[in-house]
């Protein structure tokens, strides 16, 4: 991993960091933007053009502001993906 990417710990899998009680992190594009409408993973919709993966047991790997493509190396992918 690099140093662009961060770990947010106490998501849930509709990934939204609006719980204290999992965790203690503060997703940073809503505190840039002095929010708290972005999410990582919203079930069935989308995933956040941060979002870096999970990391047992569930902490979030967030590259922002830096887009997830390009801070992810090929290896840390599972597929190819178009840009």
């Amino acid at each position: 991993m690099n140093n662009r990417i961060n770990k947010l710990m106490g998501s849930n899998m509709d990934i939204d960091f609006s719980n204290a009680d999992f965790g203690n992190s503060v997703y940073p594009w809503n505190a840039a933007d002095n929010t708290d409408e972005h999410k990582c993973a919203v079930k069935n919709t989308s995933i956040c053009r941060y979002f870096c993966g999970v990391q047992y047991l569930d902490s979030v790997l967030c590259s922002y502001p830096y887009e997830n493509l390009s801070v992810l190396d090929r290896e840390h992918m599972d597929r190819d993906m178009e840009i």
